[in-house]
């Protein structure tokens, strides 16, 4: 059974939140209609020997203690009155405040309340993230500042405890019972104010043991600042004392996710597009580089090198090419500086689709220049913009079949147009199809932001690699679901190289000749890389990971320099000729730690692809 975060007491005041604030109007106003009905009706019937309006003022003096009233023939109909006059006001005043009420008993039991969820923030992917934790049944507290009023009472019907405040404020915090808590999400849409949340939650707990950790969650929208945040946390990890720490930083992206999962599901079918068309290489063209398309670039230039094709290639169409290539240049200095090694092969168009419509003018420049593309990411910057240049991509691809490639647009909220047009291919002959990406309704949930269910596999690479397992058969499920368990010690540049190995898992079972199986295919789980393919993928994955740490900012070593990661600088970043055979061996592993990814990632096993 999943694990649900929450305690006897934080489980209470969800269920005085979700009750008192219950949408079944039916009900209240059906029971006070059967009190009033039963006061006067019954009392009418007392009275009905004298006049109506002696009737009616005795029926209505039910509430009193009234001794005539005392004199009433049927006993039991006297007091059956009696109690539904009384009862009635009070009811109904119980009704009309029943919010308030359980509101007040929901923080009395909250007093109480540990290893529960706080989710500071009101914005849509932090809304989402809370109503899926209710899902599972956890317990969660949202801090949120200026909540319109109907959102926060749909969220409290639903058990949320919405409460109001700062969460930059240790009492708000404090309130909240974030340092009890088994997760902190700081969700606002400021990076600074997420930082000072985490710093916060920092200072309320102080020194006091927590076993586990509270995990606090840092929501960043600065590609550079996520990157420096993990940077930090690594720092604090190598000088912790003796046992955890009270406080495990847990920095990431919703851009990054987005990123991660759209090339992890699709890698196979972009590399069975190239070999269908005959390409050398994949080769990705961008509408728009936003932070969104850029965490994109960033994962396909990092994990999706195939031992069948040439290095990627990315190709960006923007407004303004020179800010847009300026800008990535600078934040992957590396991968531009060392070309003895590995250079980064993008290039940026201009092209502005608010002055110019889509025409085959703009696929002909990019065919003439770069060649045709294995696939299309449209990210502009709004979700209407996306939409409308996606649908104009679309009619031009396949016109003639010029561009028969996925169009993946990015959408930041799931809507209807995604829901039926842009649900991926769904024809048999090749053409070019939309498919909706990064909506936060599917990526800001407790599965991704709170359990790291993207992180599985890259803590099984680590497991390959720290202990040399790809040596020998492949691990049992038990096994891998252990070698979980230790990923919250490893330093984050190494979750950032083994989230890479992970994310190029697919990869590397196409090249071994092995796709994912269908609904009602029988599958292989234990596959295995062929003998003769073997050292070919293992020099692309040395390719592959100099690639990647290129991009995480590392550096050759300089002559007669020592290997340092605080500077960052590594002694391995050199072709594949001039690695000992111990140094291949550990791409052998790597290589055959993505088998036990792709099994982790797919449990119905592969079969061979054709």
């Amino acid at each position: 059974m999943a694990q649900k975060y929450a305690n006897t007491w934080s489980r209470a005041a969800a269920s005085f939140t979700a009750f008192s604030h219950t949408q079944a109007v039916g009900f209240r106003w059906g029971v006070l209609i059967v009190l009033v009905a039963t006061w006067f009706a019954g009392g009418f019937w007392l009275w009905r020997d004298l006049p109506f309006s002696e009737a009616f003022y005795r029926t209505f003096s039910a509430v009193s203690m009234w001794d005539e009233y005392f004199n009433a023939g049927n006993d039991s109909l006297r007091e059956i009155v009696r109690y539904a006059a009384l009862a009635a006001p009070v009811v109904g005043l119980l009704f009309a405040f029943s919010g308030q009420l359980g509101r007040s008993l929901a923080r009395m039991f909250n007093l109480g309340a540990a290893h529960h969820i706080v989710i500071a923030g009101d914005s849509a992917p932090a809304l989402s993230l809370a109503q899926d934790c209710r899902k599972r049944r956890d317990s969660v507290i949202l801090i949120a500042d200026g909540l319109a009023g109907e959102t926060a009472l749909g969220l409290r019907r639903k058990g949320v405890i919405v409460l109001e405040g700062e969460a930059t404020q240790l009492e708000t915090l404090r309130t909240a019972r974030a340092h009890h808590a088994a997760h902190v999400v700081a969700y606002e849409p400021d990076d600074t104010a997420n930082l000072q949340i985490e710093a916060a939650v920092r200072r309320l707990v102080g020194d006091k043991k927590r076993r586990p950790p509270i995990g606090v969650h840092v929501a960043t929208r600065s590609a550079m600042l996520l990157k420096e945040a993990r940077e930090m946390r690594s720092a604090q990890m190598r000088k912790k004392k003796s046992g955890p720490p009270p406080i495990d930083p847990k920095p990431f992206s919703l851009d990054e996710m987005a990123a991660r999962a759209l090339v992890q599901k699709e890698s196979q079918a972009l590399l069975s597009l190239a070999k269908q068309l005959g390409q050398p290489r994949l080769h990705i063209v961008f509408f728009g580089f936003d932070a969104a398309a850029e965490a994109v670039a960033e994962r396909v230039l990092m994990s999706m090198w195939s031992a069948h094709f040439e290095p990627p290639r990315l190709t960006v169409l923007s407004p303004d090419p020179t800010a847009a290539e300026a800008g990535f240049k600078a934040r992957h200095r590396e991968a531009f500086a060392n070309p003895e090694v590995w250079m980064a092969d993008i290039a940026f168009l201009s092209f502005n689709w608010d002055t110019a419509s889509v025409g085959a003018e703009i696929l002909e420049t990019v065919e003439q220049a770069r060649g045709k593309p294995t696939g299309i990411v449209v990210s502009t910057g709004s979700d209407p913009g996306n939409i409308h240049l996606a649908i104009g991509l679309k009619r031009v691809c396949n016109n003639g079949a010029r561009w028969p490639a996925p169009i993946y647009m990015r959408e930041t909220s799931t809507s209807e147009f995604s829901q039926q047009y842009a649900k991926g291919d769904e024809t048999e002959e090749v053409d070019a199809y939309l498919l909706a990406f990064g909506a936060h309704q599917v990526n800001s949930t407790r599965g991704r932001v709170i359990d790291g269910g993207l992180d599985q596999g890259a803590a099984i690479a680590h497991e390959h690699y720290s202990k040399g397992l790809g040596q020998r058969d492949a691990m049992s499920m038990r096994e891998l679901h252990a070698a979980m368990k230790d990923w919250s010690d490893v330093l984050e540049t190494f979750r950032a190289a083994n989230r890479a190995v992970a994310d190029a898992a697919m990869v590397k079972v196409w090249d071994a000749g092995f796709r994912p199986a269908a609904k009602g295919e029988k599958g292989d789980t234990a596959i295995t890389v062929p003998p003769d393919l073997i050292e070919r993928m293992a020099r692309t994955e040395h390719d592959r990971w100099m690639a990647e740490r290129l991009m995480s900012g590392w550096r050759p070593i300089d002559e007669g320099e020592a290997r340092n990661n605080d500077l960052m600088s590594h002694d391995k970043l050199i072709p594949w000729a001039q690695l000992n055979e111990s140094d291949r061996n550990n791409d052998v592993v790597q290589v055959r730690a993505s088998m036990d990814v792709a099994r982790l990632m797919h449990k119905e096993g592969f079969v061979p692809r054709a």
